[in-house]
């Protein structure tokens, strides 16, 4: 592949991958609870990503030169934990719970109101302008909604049930105030500081979680080798604790650390417009996944994902 087109290769890559962690998630919740599944993911992704803690902790504290200065410092360790709090351990619980209550689908179109938050957090809390394109996107976003949650709250169509549209809802929230935090407080840090401290500190606060709900005795209560899901294309298989971790495995190694790798690579190659493209391709996706299993999507949702999908393309236009 020709190394100019690269970069536009991974976005789709990206968004196809962060899109199908949802339909990963479902999958994980046939055997494991919904901490379960935010505890092994985070923990794969805070082992994978531990090197480069160690790295900048121990093995390279200063920035290169004679007179190098300290990369890290005393506050930036809170905000990295608080990063790794707002932007990986309570919106991973929050998608996985929501995994049990409504469709991956939605849990992947509603996380697309991230780039809303980030904006409405930046004005309301860091003083930014909201200026006319912002504003029309933000309408747009709400119009969206109003499709997405009018007909349910109407009773009118498919039911919504409000918590489970909540969960990633908030997770959104949260994205959107981390990412806040990230620009400004923690914008001066290597991208793989930014990446893994977050990860490696939510790791250390699950992997005790995994231990206390006992998470190694679901093998003997769902013994069995891996299957490969085929959606109704074969058989149904029961569950077994192989396949569901296989499953998670997917979404902590790809979704949560390998991406971060990529997406690191691509902010340093192309323009922040083009890198948000990834926005677009994960409610897209997660549909596409939804759709192949099986799960119920009414003509108002694919409404509202157009009217936020709108609404997504006016805000990062505005910001890049």
């Amino acid at each position: 592949m020709n190394a100019r087109w690269f970069p536009q290769f991974l976005i789709i890559v990206l968004g196809a991958v962060w899109g199908s962690s949802f339909i990963l998630m479902k999958r994980g919740l046939d055997v494991f609870s919904p901490t379960q599944v935010a505890g092994i993911r985070l923990v794969l992704a805070g082992a994978i990503l531990l090197p480069w803690v160690l790295k900048y902790s121990v093995f390279r504290t200063r920035t290169e030169g004679t007179k190098g200065t300290k990369i890290l410092h005393k506050k930036d360790y809170l905000w990295l934990v608080a990063s790794g709090i707002l932007g990986s351990g309570i919106p991973a619980f929050l998608f996985a719970y929501a995994g049990r209550i409504i469709p991956s689908a939605l849990s992947g179109i509603l996380n697309a109101f991230t780039p809303m938050f980030t904006l409405l957090f930046g004005v309301l809390l860091f003083k930014e302008k909201l200026d006319k394109q912002g504003l029309t996107g933000v309408v747009l976003g709400l119009l969206g909604a109003v499709f997405l949650f009018g007909p349910a709250l109407l009773h009118y169509g498919a039911p919504i049930p409000i918590l489970g549209a909540l969960l990633p809802l908030s997770a959104a929230i949260l994205y959107g105030l981390n990412i806040n935090i990230i620009k400004r407080y923690l914008n001066h840090l290597p991208g793989m500081v930014k990446t893994a401290y977050p990860f490696v500190a939510t790791a250390l606060a699950y992997l005790p979680l995994l231990i206390a709900t006992d998470t190694i005795s679901l093998w003997n209560q769902f013994p069995g080798p891996v299957h490969i899901d085929s959606f109704s294309l074969s058989e149904a298989h029961a569950p077994t604790a192989n396949t569901a971790f296989f499953y998670v495995f997917l979404l902590g190694f790809f979704g949560s650390a390998l991406s971060m790798f990529g997406f690191n690579y691509v902010i340093k190659k192309v323009p922040p417009l083009m890198a948000s493209t990834t926005t677009f391709i994960i409610p897209i996706t997660a549909v596409f996944w939804g759709l192949l299993d099986s799960e119920p999507i009414a003509w108002n949702t694919l409404v509202g994902l157009f009217f936020l999908l709108i609404a997504v393309y006016l805000i990062i236009r505005r910001k890049s």
